[in-house]
């Protein structure tokens, strides 16, 4: 039982307060990391399918000049040509899905930057572009696994519990991830608040009425040191314009002109 206790401490180690912040910038590095090898793999794979339809465009320009050797009596076209028609239109589609995923990856590589900077500057703002992000490309590829699992050739290659399995754990693992990065989104959403709401009134002394001279009837200096000192019977340090930010960055601000306070 004790060693039990111990492998469930150990496991809610990183979730903590204390080794929170800590597990999610682990977590940002290795989603931009992750998020990178994906941008290379698209990048390399369209990369290659440029260049493969340059060569078919140029390999069917070569066609054309050529000659027919045979052609068929219904299309009245060779049989090269048919081929060549039906590679570029491959090579089409291939290049607009591999567009396609370039775009999803440089904006999945951004989101996940945006992720890191939040974590390591505690600016809960950054993470819901990656959460909105993550969830719905966790859906979408949750759907291609299901199709894929639906289709009996998929086991041809691999067995059907390891095909599911697999999945599985991934998934597992993608929403723990997904879970923790939101805990500790909460957090900082949490502490942001109770930074906001921490007013704490600073009451204002009662007015003095000013003399003739526009000093405070109160002061044994000279008059014109102490002219305009004292506007309105407000003291020069308790004036709105010589407020300045406090340690939790709020800042001073006049209340009601009801009650003579002020806030922090």
């Amino acid at each position: 039982m004790q060693l039990v206790n111990r492998i469930i401490e150990a496991v809610n180690l990183p979730l903590s307060p204390k080794y929170l912040r800590v597990t999610a910038i682990l977590i940002a590095i290795y989603k931009v990391l992750t998020a990178h090898v994906f941008l290379f793999v698209m990048l390399l794979g369209l990369a290659h399918a440029e260049e493969m339809s340059t060569i078919l465009q140029m390999s069917i320009a070569d066609q054309k000049d050529g000659e027919y050797i045979w052609t068929t009596s219904e299309q009245e076209e060779s049989i090269n040509e048919w081929r060549f028609k039906s590679a570029e239109k491959l090579a089409s589609v291939t290049l607009c899905v591999l567009y396609i995923g370039t775009t999803v990856a440089t904006i999945y590589v951004l989101s996940c930057l945006g992720l890191l900077i939040g974590t390591l500057r505690n600016r809960h703002e950054f993470f819901i572009p990656w959460m909105v992000v993550d969830f719905f490309g966790t859906l979408a590829i949750g759907s291609v696994v299901l199709a894929c699992g639906c289709n009996d050739s998929t086991y041809q290659y691999v067995a059907e519990w390891e095909y599911w399995g697999f999945c599985t754990i991934m998934f597992i693992f993608n929403a723990t991830v997904w879970c923790v990065i939101r805990l500790f989104y909460k957090n900082l959403v949490h502490m942001t608040k109770l930074r906001e709401v921490a007013i704490v009134a600073i009451p204002c002394p009662a007015a003095v009425p000013p003399t003739a001279n526009g000093a405070c009837s109160n002061t044994t200096t000279s008059s014109t040191t102490n002219t305009g000192k004292c506007p309105n019977g407000i003291p020069h340090h308790y004036r709105k314009e010589n407020m300045h930010l406090s340690d939790g960055g709020l800042k001073h601000i006049l209340f009601d002109a009801n009650e003579a306070n002020y806030l922090v």
